[in-house]
């Protein structure tokens, strides 16, 4: 045994590092190590992010089970000695009487809420937080923040949900300017890192499928590539459900730029009625998705490129047969990494809506993946529109240096990295 035992948090760390990049050796380790910490008989403390590890690997069903086998069972027992239930329908934060306040994940606001000044560790999946109580945490301040209407077969007819914003009717020219709601353009950028395993086996497999033309590979061979594919990059966007359902009953036109390639996406669109378009242009649609690296569940043909978006995201589906040429179909899919190859229509039109848009979004960006952090300093040059800029992120390191990359491209836009970002989002946006 070493002689400085790693501290709780920095156990705690390890597991939401690996969950967060689907990193299995990593999530072994960590719970082995927390599951030596609990026989040692350490008093654990920080109970709610352990129950939100608890939910996580639970509902998640790429996670090997014999990683559950571990460290579920050492959770639970941490728990239950607390007398903390381990219903995984709900989370630490929602199962207290507290006035906790909402995050992307879950963005219900209590009209009573008072400011007042109470310990609160930072829930690990619900990291965005609006508005958090002052932190008696070592890790965190109180001045910081710390998971059908589409044309499957087409690429130029419009995407659309039921739920497109009606034309609002103009407002009385006797009413005070103060309450009439200015349209904007709102880009949500949306970042999720991206483990170097996975971007080894995008950049192979595009090699195997899509460049190698001269050698033969087994059918088996790209099969098992693609599914393990997909279990890295399936990742959980629930977070966001919260943030649409909000920005639904607005006027505004949002764009969701980002750097998943998750078929949850789509889900999050289709399943909760959320007004979307992808592949086009569609003027009634009130959300543009650009996901700037493919989707798993977009399938391109080899041969005369036709695309086709799969719905059914209950089912991975691995290849397809081109309904236009009958060729096979893989999935559309590029490593962001600073050699990996990029779509130039994604990037393009992400480029455009950043350069035109009124309000950042930026959420969980990254100083280590070039691509996505040029992207956004390149278009934050030609954007003469912009006002104002919410960044949030656990780290406050990372949020001051975006801050400070984007105050040195123009010193007048006002940049929000505030405990209160994203309640002070909502209230400019609503």
């Amino acid at each position: 045994m070493a002689p400085f035992p790693e501290t709780e948090i920095m156990t705690i760390k390890r597991l939401e590092v690996a969950l967060r990049k689907m990193d299995f050796k990593l999530l072994k380790d960590g719970a082995y190590k927390l599951h030596e910490k609990y026989h040692r008989g350490h008093k654990f403390e920080y109970l709610d992010l352990l129950k939100e590890i608890f939910m996580e690997v639970t509902n998640n069903s790429s996670i090997p089970i014999e990683i559950k086998d571990i460290l579920n069972p050492t959770i639970e027992d941490i728990l239950s000695k607390q007398g903390i239930d381990t219903d995984t329908s709900t989370s630490p934060f929602e199962s207290t009487n507290q006035n906790k306040i909402s995050s992307l994940t879950s963005l219900s606001y209590n009209a009573n809420i008072k400011e007042e000044k109470q310990e609160q560790k930072i829930n690990a999946f619900e990291a965005f937080s609006s508005k958090v109580n002052e932190q008696k945490n070592n890790h965190f301040s109180n001045n910081t923040t710390s998971s059908e209407p589409f044309k499957e077969f087409s690429t130029s007819d419009d995407v659309t949900t039921k739920d497109d914003n009606p034309d609002n009717e103009a407002p009385s020219i006797i009413q005070n300017t103060e309450n009439i709601t200015e349209t904007k353009t709102i880009t949500i950028y949306y970042g999720q890192d991206n483990s170097s395993d996975k971007l080894k086996n995008i950049s192979k497999y595009k090699k195997l499928v899509f460049e190698d033309e001269n050698q033969q590979h087994t059918i088996s061979e790209i099969l098992k590539l693609i599914c393990e594919i997909n279990t890295q990059t399936n990742t959980n966007v629930s977070e966001l459900k919260g943030l649409f359902e909000q920005l639904k009953l607005t006027p505004h036109k949002l764009n969701l730029i980002t750097n998943v390639s998750s078929k949850n996406l789509i889900s999050l669109f289709e399943e909760n009625n959320l007004s979307y378009t992808f592949l086009n242009n569609s003027e009634t649609a009130q959300t543009k998705l650009i996901p700037l690296f493919g989707l798993s569940n977009l399938f391109i043909c080899k041969e005369c490129k036709e695309k086709y978006l799969s719905k059914n995201t209950n089912v991975s589906s691995l290849v397809f047969e081109c309904p236009k040429c009958k060729n096979p179909m893989f999935p559309e899919l590029y490593a962001c990494s600073n050699k990996g190859e990029i779509n130039l229509e994604y990037y393009n039109e992400a480029f455009i809506q950043l350069a035109n848009s009124d309000v950042w979004f930026v959420v969980h960006p990254s100083m280590n993946e070039k691509i996505t952090m040029e992207l956004l300093l390149s278009a934050l040059k030609l954007n003469n529109r912009i006002k104002e800029i919410f960044i949030l992120d656990k780290d406050i390191n990372i949020r001051e240096n975006f801050r400070n990359l984007f105050l040195a491209i123009n010193n007048k836009i006002k940049i929000n990295t505030q405990i209160t970002a994203l309640e002070d989002f909502l209230n400019l946006v609503k």
